[in-house]
């Protein structure tokens, strides 16, 4: 029998290369293995899952979730965080509620520039002081979310008790509601502000100069200053366009709930940092994309969907979300060191 025409066996070098690509397409989509993983998980434990009424709510509460995990993004990717999101929504939602008795215009402007205000001191204090933006942003949650209180216990004529305030009421004119429930060519308005600015920001990061900005400080900030980056610039800005998309998120909170009680978004800003983690950012900054942040908004948000749906107690819960963060953020150690000795071999590199 010829042996001429037979294939010959692959050699352990002919196997490797291919294995190599699976590794490195399972470590490159984790988060988007572990998005379809989860969804024929959830699918076989729940009958109410994959149904028409379960998908529409879940759809329905993420673009409050997308404008946090969009400004969160920006703010890690520098190396920084922004844990005052959450009380600033509260806070700008307020100001929608109570402005929309005035017009539509006013009602989703001013929550956004109040927003960005609020950012820009976050970023005055992550830019010009050597106070970590943990601490600072830390402190505005804390200043945000009293603000809230007390805004909704003057608006209400009353003051703050130990139950809190009551919430302040949006009027249902002016097309206020539409804001979070009205639909454009069939799609809904919510979605498309969400898309818009996802899409904005993706392309900002691939082809401006801001985003290569953005990456260099995170990736190592010394570095960065040496070629030339207005770092305090771009941590000024992010933090503001962090608060800015805060400010719009509770503009969509206030429209979708028609009311902004002020302890409205406890907790969101876990939530959108979490997710902007599980699609692969380095908390270290440096690292992350659009794509990874919108598959980790999904995992993050359809976990606390099949928990209800299962009946989990809301305090395992909690447990949970927050096991799956610290799970996440130890996967990234290794990662971490890479980034670190990456940069540090860039700044040895410069002249």
């Amino acid at each position: 029998m010829s042996l001429q025409g037979a294939k010959a066996a692959p050699s352990a070098e002919d196997v490797r290369p291919g294995a190599e690509r699976i590794l490195r397409f399972v470590l490159n989509e984790n988060a988007l293995i572990l998005l379809v993983l989860l969804l024929v998980l959830c699918g076989v434990l729940s009958r109410n899952f994959l149904t028409p009424q379960n998908l529409a709510n879940l759809a329905d509460q993420l673009p409050i979730f997308a404008m946090l995990a969009a400004g969160q993004l920006l703010v890690i990717l520098t190396g920084g965080i922004d844990l005052s999101v959450g009380s600033v929504l509260a806070f700008c939602a307020f100001w929608a509620a109570a402005l929309s008795h005035q017009g539509l215009l006013a009602a989703v402007l001013v929550p956004v520039i109040v927003g960005g205000g609020v950012g820009l001191l976050n970023g005055m204090g992550a830019a010009y002081t050597r106070v970590p933006p943990f601490i600072i942003t830390l402190a505005m949650l804390s200043i945000a979310r009293g603000s809230a209180l007390q805004a909704a216990a003057w608006y209400n004529g009353g003051s703050v008790t130990g139950s809190g305030a009551a919430p302040v009421s949006a009027s249902t004119a002016f097309g206020f509601p539409l804001v979070s429930s009205g639909y454009v060519f069939g799609l809904p308005i919510a979605a498309l502000i969400a898309i818009a600015v996802f899409a904005v920001i993706a392309y900002v990061l691939r082809y401006e100069p801001f985003g290569r900005h953005l990456y260099a400080v995170g990736g190592n900030e010394s570095a960065a200053l040496l070629l030339g980056v207005n770092v305090k610039r771009v941590k000024l800005t992010v933090y503001a366009i962090s608060g800015m998309l805060a400010g719009l998120a509770g503009v969509l909170y206030a429209s979708r709930e028609g009311s902004a009680p002020p302890t409205a978004a406890v907790g969101y800003e876990l939530d959108a940092i979490t997710a902007v983690v599980v699609g692969g950012a380095l908390l270290t900054g440096g690292v992350g994309t659009v794509r990874g942040t919108v598959i980790g908004l999904l995992i993050v948000r359809i976990l606390p969907n099949i928990f209800n749906l299962l009946g989990l107690d809301p305090a395992w819960q909690q447990v949970a979300r927050g096991g799956v963060l610290l799970a996440v953020v130890l996967l990234q150690i290794p990662m971490m060191a890479a980034n670190a000795r990456r940069a540090k071999a860039a700044l040895a590199a410069t002249p």
